[in-house]
């Protein structure tokens, strides 16, 4: 068991975080598994193909406690963690003002906390090791702010600063951090952020597969790539978007506004 290669997976029960499992599965990794709903990991683990290389955690990324004794079990269990892929996230697209406290609070909590919570809970064996590597998903969201996601948006951008800064506190270790930013993904996650349903049908046309954003990740997180964005078209509007003169976007701002 100790010869394999150990992947640790948070938000592991949907979307993306289920393809990347099964992605890891199929390579013949060890993954842990991690979700808040252990009803939900149960049955995702009834249906995979590789059982036997697939442990499941009930965890809760927004306690830090919880995380440390997660940490701390997949230390004196497996001794190492190889790929932390921190992929935990929620989001609720509605203004801030409208926004109930609790929604905001879970946001926050989740997508920036659990991110920190649990990289600074693995650190301590990567770096005993001088080895591993930290996958964090943030979200082209944190590159450009639209109406209805702006709590979203900042949670996203504060991951994608945060993997800057970790990339620069472990440039003399054998430790990399690579931050994924992929655009909308065909997942439940939409309907549960949007429950109208109208931003899915705005952008349909940008819709990644969950399959294949986790391929996209995988093949980054290989080359020890320190950012990965898709799809490459709403990557690239971002960027322009963001050079553009204030006055510029004022009237670009009805095409991105679509939540």
């Amino acid at each position: 068991m100790s010869s394999s290669k150990i992947i640790v997976i948070t938000g592991a029960s949907g979307g993306l975080g289920r393809a990347l499992t099964q992605l890891h599965l199929k390579k013949g990794d060890l993954v842990i598994a991690t979700s808040r709903s252990e009803h939900t990991l149960e049955a995702f683990a009834k249906q995979l193909s590789h059982p036997d290389n697939l442990c499941i955690y009930p965890l809760d990324v927004s306690s830090n406690e919880a995380v440390r004794q997660f940490a701390a079990w997949v230390h004196v269990r497996f001794g190492k963690c190889d790929l932390l892929y921190n992929n935990a996230g929620t989001a609720v697209f509605e203004s801030l003002v409208q926004m109930r406290l609790e929604e905001l609070e879970e946001t926050l909590l989740t997508n920036i906390a659990g991110v920190m919570y649990t990289t600074r809970a693995f650190l301590p064996m990567m770096l005993q090791e001088n080895r591993g590597h930290i996958i964090n998903i943030a979200s082209l969201a944190g590159q450009v702010a639209t109406a209805k996601a702006a709590v979203y948006a900042a949670s996203k951008a504060a991951v994608i600063r945060f993997s800057e800064g970790l990339r620069h506190e472990l440039a003399d270790t054998g430790v990399h951090v690579t931050c994924a930013l992929p655009g909308p993904i065909d997942t439940p996650f939409l309907e549960r952020a949007d429950k109208t349903g109208a931003y899915r049908s705005k952008v349909n046309s940008y819709l990644l597969s969950p399959d294949q954003t986790a391929t996209l990740i995988y093949k980054a997180v290989e080359r020890k790539r320190p950012e990965v964005a898709m799809p490459f078209r709403l990557h690239a509007l971002s960027f322009l978007y963001s050079l553009l003169p204030y006055k510029v976007k004022q009237l670009v701002a009805p095409l991105i506004n679509r939540k």
